[in-house]
């Protein structure tokens, strides 16, 4: 009750400790102030973020010396991370507080210290470096607390010791500060010496915060941390981990939905991101990956490994030269082969080549592809190459234009035209349908296959065989170039195989002892041993030994090097003589022995016996296993849960013989070879039951000659039958296992047998949630492992006992009799599928009599007559997975059609199907043995309809509708093409009673085909018959709210906000609550569309004020920022809250709560982990930079901090959250970021008139991975052009100028409208706007009928003895003569489709006119005379000759072409070039206007792609317009984009180009700039290629260097192409 709460705390008594800390505290200030005589009583700093802001907004001083700067910088940065792990180690400690309570005085006594560092009102000379020396050591020490973001408890002792270190760190800050106090001579002078040189008391109170950090080691070491921490994973392990492709059998079959067509425009970045997005989900790109990289973190994350310098000898092998070399010759191998032992650097490798390959300037594209050891034990259906290749496809899509258009527009046909690759027995299909290297692009490609021994075998013969193949040694012609590292095995030339001998190669083994050096001496020096040597001292004489002889021992493995490295620490950890080391130096390392021995000795023989248990599964299984399915299987063997971590104890204990990579368990390189066990030990273990003799013999001083006799004699006995003697007894690594004590052993042909009796017993008990993890792989490999069972006795490696045999008949029996072990563990049995290879190997243990004589024999005799194993033993499994399908609800359609395929595939084999499939099986090919179909859209559904019918012998009358229906769910789960799933749905519809699932399912399929309406009508339906009175199925609660989802996403995409936000609001109020936060988010999107904005606000209120309840407007906001209309939502929410300041103080409010970092005790590690890790950055990214813009735009910050600074501050925050997170919005909002910060430093320069932000503007332009969009560059070159130095600007912009005429040097016209365009923004950018204007004017359509009866002389085919010349005159003529005629009568540009008809019109009347002439009069020189006639009101006779009538062929085939194309409206899709608008509507919208030909555009002369529609740009430079435009400034400069079919506009096929007059501000608005040419059609024309020359020389460019770049990586047979001859004829420019 109220009475009996405490009335103030005051009453409360002191727990016990608190006030010995407190005193500590006041000490630790006390200490402070009398160190540097400043006090830390400081009212303006709260706490921890008040001191980042400080650290943050310390404004740079001007130094005269640019270094200073980045020392300063460097300074910042360390003590920004300082104060990072200063708050884990306040969280940390805050976790006991109910023990320990925390004086409030402590984070304010630390964040005050830390404060005061930075508080400087001068720059002070050497302060810089003192900050940098102090806190880079002390910031690296307290790294180690991230360890406690994923505590659930702390120990009280460690966090005393916590405390300590916090004081002592208080303590240092005051002695920095002491040091800033000190005379500017005197620092002058320490700063030529460490600051811990001096005698100012920092180095001892450095001494004593290590001293405070060992003992805090010391006791969180005693504290056991197995048990008090917990980690779930460690971020950086996730950030690739899903780029895996093919881990498990499901993931082989789920394939990315197909994208939904749309029109795409190449130039600008939101549709460059929608096209990688198209391409990355095309080819089965996992979402994460980002998109605005030119690596990945894979290779990052292995290159970051390495030590500095490793490698560099790769830079001068032959073979590397080679292979790189510009001007390689045709007999030079395009293959590089990085070969050696296992654990030899080989990874490391391809990585450091990798990196500098990326790092390389010009048209130089890299894609790689490091294949994890989690492919190794990948089953042979699984394709690893062919999702490489397309990885890799995609990531040079990322990064060259060329082939992103094509690959993009490949893409249109959805993800089937790649998945029938992967059906083929070669890559040469996909790889043509990837578009790279193709003929004439000028670039070079290097491709990058790491961990080819992690392949299955055929994987890696099919990859061997592409990369030596023709498509890639021949027809690439040397544009392609390939890297592959792998064992020596695998690069041995096979009859049949690839031809590899002719590879350039690399042999790391024997070149890799630099490398070691680096390695051993780093390892030396971080343990503090034999440093600081004297020269010739025994000490350096040791070192250089060690250094010297340990890599020659090793034979190139690291794996041996680092246990003969641990050996020897170990023997100078003691007092040893020169001459041990000696001793142990001149003997061969023999790694794993001696770390396997020394384990066993450690270990009990329990301990033994689980971890032989463990290795059989980590060594045998046939895929890798995971922390947690391994933790499962340790459960079946014991019975048992163990209180720490099997990850602490493989680290722990394990850890000689077992590794961790990327969450999965591996034997350490090597190891499974000392692990075998010797045959008799097996022998002894599987054969118990056999008779055996066993002897020893001693020979004690016996003659030769007699004991020769005796063995001969007893060697006779070995060839009597069922008496043999194993001499193998004392093999080398029988001393291993030679003691009678339990030995640390594994065999094959007994960890199969173990993994089989586990999955027995697994599916005999009832399912547990302990053993879960496991059941997929129990379930789904239990017939690979019965094989393997089979196929070792088979190579005499084993052999069952015959007890043992009839228990695997007995388990078989128990588990195919009836179906209750299938019901009790459906789970298991939905998540995997068998092939009919496995179907087939299951059969075989069914006939063998050994295993089945003493089984029920009338269930032994169906099994084993029955005509096929689907009628036989597997009868009860296929009855329960057809009827779960299509007779009932029961099983999940994809995984049952998985099943089902494997039946109708093992029928087919076995030529049991019925006659209707043999008529299928003549009229197409047949699958594979494993395989029914090939891909999903060569599926036929009837057969599958048939196969099912017949199994359950069912007649027709039976196949109702839901038989249809679910028919059609499967083929939508198999991505079938649209049409066969709603011809499904159609003869469903045909049947009786069609369920509401019918209906949602068939909106849907409309839906995803953009028939909107034809989808809300479906879904409405489903709807109403959902809520009818039974309904059939009888949905559940979730399923109405469901459909009230699709309905509310449907309405709305139909433009009907307000239908949507009734259905939106329905689902608001699901008990599910993912399903209520969707509901949240749509009736929020719905709402902010609302025509009432005042509607809108109050919207918005609502939802504010049930913050307090649940978190709603956070969670809200947290999925608006990966919604896809993340941008438009926001927009509108700012612009439409502006009107009510608090409610826009309190919407960025919200986001501040969904931003903030969360707290170290609020247990996130076991709450967001994977995909969701991801998903919680991402949006955390997203939303800072949504705050920028508030702070930005409309100056709303915290309080206490300057808008405009704030806003920089989360715009580089963003950045650096969203660095390395994938997902559509955190590629393009980084780019925003990006942008606004770039925009912001150019506009505060030009504004100024300085170029005091250059610096920061060319890091941004370093980091930007696109070189033909990014901002930053463009802005650094515009900054520079306009304070007149040319020379900077060019420098800044050389690099756009390359990559342009590159692509215009090429042989792909495709491509040349991004050269193009590429040249129009640069010279914009450089302030060149006559160059810029012809750029421009080679991109815009021309008059559509002016540019289609534009001719040439390669125009002209004819081949019926007419002149050829005379021919081009008499087309060119009435070409002429036609336009004039089609202008007149059309003057506006705009009246296309009128110039088009009036045009054809003509041409047609000039035909029938000829039609009409009498009979023609042949003279002697073949011209056909006519009788006079009146022709066109003329009474002129006329001669019709051959080339006049050829003439009115040409333009009538080319004018019907040209109408066919633009009927009954203007086609743009058909122009190669054209320009969107990136403004909003007024309701905060894209605005979808795009140039045509009756509406202009204006191009921002300063950003690098941004255009707008007139309407757009006036909404963008009114500041109270409401569209929220941030996309460009309203103090930019424009220039106006004549409509297409202006007189501007010559086209691509142009051969010449006007130049303009000047390019001047038009009169009514400076800021916008016009073309101008001479009124009466004059100007200086110019020859295009001359042009070009002009540029390039003007640039600092070669044309020549390349023309012959892209000459050497033509093809072989693309050589000695004379240029086309041109007409000299100029087209007439007609001014409007």
């Amino acid at each position: 009750m109220r009475g009996q709460q405490p009335d103030a705390p005051a009453e409360k008594k002191p727990a016990a400790g608190e006030t010995a800390m407190k005193e500590m505290w006041a000490d630790a200030a006390k200490a402070f102030e009398d160190i540097c005589g400043e006090s830390l009583q400081r009212g303006d700093v709260k706490g921890f973020d008040d001191v980042q802001r400080k650290i943050e907004g310390v404004s740079k001083a001007s130094y005269e010396d640019a270094g200073q700067e980045d020392k300063w910088e460097k300074a910042k940065s360390v003590g920004l991370k300082s104060l990072k792990y200063l708050k884990l180690l306040v969280g940390a400690a805050s976790q006991v507080s109910s023990f320990i309570p925390i004086p409030a005085s402590a984070a304010n006594i630390t964040s005050s210290a830390l404060c005061l560092v930075f508080d400087i009102p001068e720059a002070i000379k050497g302060y810089n470096d003192a900050v940098d020396q102090v806190f880079s050591e002390v910031s690296s020490a307290l790294s180690q607390f991230q360890i406690y973001t994923s505590m659930k408890n702390v120990d009280p002792v460690l966090i005393q010791k916590i405390h300590l270190v916090m004081i002592s760190f208080v303590k240092l800050c005051a002695h920095v500060v002491k040091y800033r106090q000190g005379r500017k001579r005197d620092r002058f002078k320490r700063q030529f010496m460490s600051i811990f040189d001096d005698d100012s008391g920092l180095s001892d109170e450095m001494t004593k915060f290590k001293q405070a950090l060992q003992q805090q080691r010391d006791v969180e070491g005693t504290v056991t941390l197995a048990v008090v921490v917990e980690t779930r994973q460690d971020v950086a392990m996730l950030l690739e981990q899903s780029i895996v492709f093919g881990k498990t059998t499901e993931e082989t079959h789920l394939l990315v939905q197909e994208t939904q067509k749309d029109v795409q425009s190449f130039k600008d970045d939101v549709d460059r991101s929608k096209t990688l997005i198209k391409i990355r989900d095309t080819l089965g790109v996992p979402t994460t990956v980002r998109l605005d990289t030119n690596t990945t973190q894979t290779c990052t994350n292995i290159y970051d490994r390495c030590l500095p310098g490793t490698g560099s000898w790769i830079w001068t092998h032959d073979a590397y030269t080679a292979w790189t070399a510009p001007n390689k010759d045709k007999e030079t191998s395009h293959v590089l082969v990085l070969s050696g032992p296992a654990s030899s650097g080989k990874t490391s490798a391809a990585a450091l080549i990798t990196k500098r390959l990326e790092e390389q300037k010009g048209r130089t594209y890299v894609a790689h592809y490091f294949f994890p050891a989690s492919t190794r034990k990948s089953d042979d259906e699984k394709t690893p190459v062919h999702s490489a290749l397309k990885y890799m496809a995609f990531q040079i899509a990322r990064v060259d234009a060329t082939v992103q258009k094509p690959l993009g527009k490949a893409c249109d046909a959805g993800p089937s035209i790649f998945r029938r690759s992967a059906s083929l027995e070669t890559l040469d299909t996909l790889w043509g349908e990837l578009k790279i290297g193709t003929p004439g692009s000028g670039s070079t490609y290097y491709l990058v296959f790491d961990g080819l021994e992690n392949l299955p075998e055929k994987q890696t013969e099919m990859l061997l065989k592409f990369v030596f193949g023709p498509k890639l040694a021949e027809e690439s012609g040397g544009r392609v170039r390939v890297l592959v590292s792998g064992t020596d095995d695998q690069f041995i030339s096979r009859p049949g195989g690839a031809k590899i001998s002719s590879a350039l190669r690399i042999q790391m083994e024997e070149h890799n002892g630099p490398d070691m050096r680096i390695v051993i001496d780093e390892a030396l020096t971080k343990r503090g041993m034999l440093e600081h040597a004297k020269p010739d001292s025994d000490q350096q004489r040791a070192r250089d030994k060690i250094i010297e002889k340990l890599p020659q021992n090793v034979n190139g493995s690291y794996s041996r090097l680092q246990f003969g490295l641990d050996d020897v620490i170990r023997l100078l950890s003691t007092r040893t003589a020169v001459r041990e080391l000696d001793r142990m130096l001149d003997q061969p390392m023999s790694s794993h022995e001696a770390a396997i021995k020394n384990l066993q000795r450690s270990l009990t023989a329990g301990e033994i016996s689980e971890l032989n248990e463990l290795l059989k599964w980590v060594l045998f299984c046939n895929e890798p296993m995971t922390l947690e399915q391994l933790e499962a299987a340790m459960f079946l063997y014991s019975g048992t849960e163990s209180l720490a971590s099997l990850q602490f104890i493989i680290k722990n204990k394990y850890s000689a013989v077992l590794k961790l990579e990327d969450g999965y368990v591996y034997g350490e390189d090597g190891v499974k070879d000392y692990l075998q066990k010797e045959k008799d030990v097996s022998d002894k273990s599987s054969h118990r039951d056999r008779s055996t003799i066993s002897m020893t013999i001693s020979i004690n001083n016996v003659d030769q000659e007699l004991c020769a006799h005796f063995f001969w004699d007893l060697a006779q006995k070995a060839i009597r039958e069922k008496f043999k003697f194993d001499f193998d007894a004392a093999s080398p690594n029988s001393a291993l296992h030679s003691s009678s004590q339990a030995v640390i052993a594994v065999d094959e042909f007994e960890a199969n047998h173990t993994i089989i009796t586990r999955a027995f017993e697994y599916l005999e008990k009832d399912h547990r949630d302990q053993t879960k993890e496991i059941g997929k792989y129990l379930v789904g490999w239990l017939p690979y492992h019965l094989g393997r069972l089979r196929d070792l006795e088979d190579e005499e490696k084993g052999a069952l006992t015959p007890g043992e045999q009839f228990e695997i008949g007995q388990n078989l029996y128990r588990l195919f009799k009836d179906d209750k072990v299938f019901l009790r563990h459906k789970t298991s049995f939905e998540q995997t599928w068998w092939f009919t290879d496995d179907m087939e190997g299951v059969q075989k243990w069914l006939m063998d009599s050994a295993v089945v004589r003493r089984l029920d024999k009338k269930w032994r005799d169906e099994v084993q007559m029955s005509v096929s194993p689907t009628k036989g033993y597997l009868k009860e499994l296929v009855k329960i997975i057809v009827e779960g399908m299509l007779r009932n609800r029961t099983w999940g359609v994809q995984n049952a059609y998985g099943w089902i395929e494997g039946f109708m595939g093992l029928d087919k084999k076995l030529q049991q199907l019925p006659e209707l499939l043999k008529a299928d099986e003549a009229k197409s090919p047949g699958p594979t043995n494993s395989t029914f179909f090939g891909s999903a859209d060569e599926i036929d559904w009837d057969v599958v309809s048939s196969w099912c019918q017949n199994f359950l012998g069912l007649p027709e009358s039976e196949l109702n509708s839901f038989w249809y229906e679910r028919l059609a769910e499967a083929a939508s789960s198999q991505n079938c093409k649209a049409d066969t799933v709603l011809s499904l749905y159609e003869r469903a519809i045909k049947k009786e009673n069609p369920s509401w699932l019918y209906h949602r399912g068939l909106g849907e399929t409309h839906f995803s085909q953009g028939q909107t309406q034809e989808a809300i009508a479906h879904v409405e339906i489903a709807l109403k018959e959902a809520e009818r009175e039974g309904a059939t199925p009888k949905p559940e609660s979730k399923d109405i709210v469901e459909l009230n989802l699709i309905l509310g996403r449907y309405v709305y995409n139909a433009g009907d906000a307000q239908r949507a936000a009734e259905h939106y609001l329905l689902a608001c109020e699901s008990e599910d609550p993912a399903q209520a936060r969707q509901g949240q988010v749509g009736y929020l999107k719905a709402g902010l569309s609302f025509p009432d904005p005042e509607v809108t606000r109050q919207l918005l209120r609502g939802a504010l004020a049930k913050e307090g309840e649940e978190g709603t407007m956070v969670s809200v906001l947290k999925m608006i920022a990966r919604d896809a209309e993340h941008d438009v939502v926001v927009s509108k929410m700012f612009t439409v809250t502006r009107e009510d300041p608090d409610l826009l103080r309190d919407i960025v409010r919200a986001m501040e709560k969904a931003t903030a970092t969360p707290a170290i005790s609020a247990d996130r590690t076991t709450e967001i982990v994977g995909d969701d890790l991801f998903a919680e950055d991402e949006a955390r990214g997203v939303l800072l930079y949504d705050r920028g813009v508030a702070a930005y735009t409309y100056k709303v910050s915290p309080d206490g901090t300057e808008a405009v600074s704030e806003a920089l501050r989360l715009w580089r925050e963003s950045r650096e959250v969203l660095s390395n997170v994938g997902g559509e919005n955190a590629f393009t909002v980084r780019q925003d970021a990006t942008t606004a910060l770039a925009q912001h430093y150019f506009q505060s320069m030009v504004d100024g008139n300085h170029l005091d932000h250059v610096g920061a503007l060319s890091r941004l332009a370093e980091a930007e991975s696109n070189v033909y969009q990014g901002d930053a560059t463009g802005f650094l070159g515009a900054v520079y052009a306009l304070h007149g130095k040319k020379e900077q600007a060019k420098a800044a912009l050389v690099g756009r100028m390359r990559q342009a005429l590159q692509i215009l040097s090429d042989d792909t016209p495709e491509n040349d409208p991004v050269g193009f365009s590429t040249i129009q923004k640069t010279l914009e950018q450089y302030q060149d706007f006559d160059n810029s204007a012809i750029a421009l004017s080679l991109q815009g359509q021309p008059d559509l009928v002016t540019d289609t009866l534009h001719f040439e002389a390669k125009d002209i085919v004819e081949d019926d003895g007419v002149d050829k010349e005379r021919l081009l005159a008499t087309v060119t003529k009435l070409a002429e003569e036609t336009i004039q005629v089609a202008k007149a009568q059309a003057p506006n540009v705009s009246q296309q489709i009128q110039r088009i008809e009036a045009a054809k019109a003509h041409v047609d009347s000039l035909l029938a006119a000829a039609e009409t002439k009498s009979k023609p009069e042949v003279n002697g020189d073949n011209s056909e005379v006519q009788k006079p006639e009146s022709q066109g009101g003329q009474g002129k006779p006329a001669v019709l000759d051959l080339e006049t009538a050829s003439a009115y062929r040409l333009l009538e085939s080319r004018l019907s072409d040209l109408q066919k194309t633009h009927s009954p409206q203007i086609n743009f899709l058909a122009f190669q070039w054209w320009w969107t608008c990136d403004g909003r509507t007024p309701d905060g919208k894209h605005c979808e206007n795009m140039v045509n030909f009756e509406r202009e555009f204006y191009h921002c002369m300063y950003c690098s792609n941004r255009d707008f529609c007139s309407e757009c740009l006036e909404r963008l430079r009114n500041p109270d317009s409401g569209a929220g435009i941030t996309a460009c400034s309203p103090k930019h400069r424009w220039l106006r984009v004549p409509p297409h079919g202006s007189p501007l506009y010559v086209g691509l096929r142009a051969k010449s180009v006007r130049m303009p007059r000047e390019v001047r501000p038009t009169k009514d608005d400076e800021s916008v700039y016009e073309v101008c040419y001479d009124e009466d059609g004059g100007g200086r024309e110019i020859e295009l290629e001359a042009w070009k020359e002009m540029l390039a020389t003007e640039w600092g460019i070669s044309l020549e260097e390349i023309r012959k770049e892209i000459s050497r990586q033509a093809t072989p047979d693309g050589g000695g192409q004379g240029e086309e001859q041109m007409s000299g004829e100029k087209s007439e420019v007609v001014l409007g």
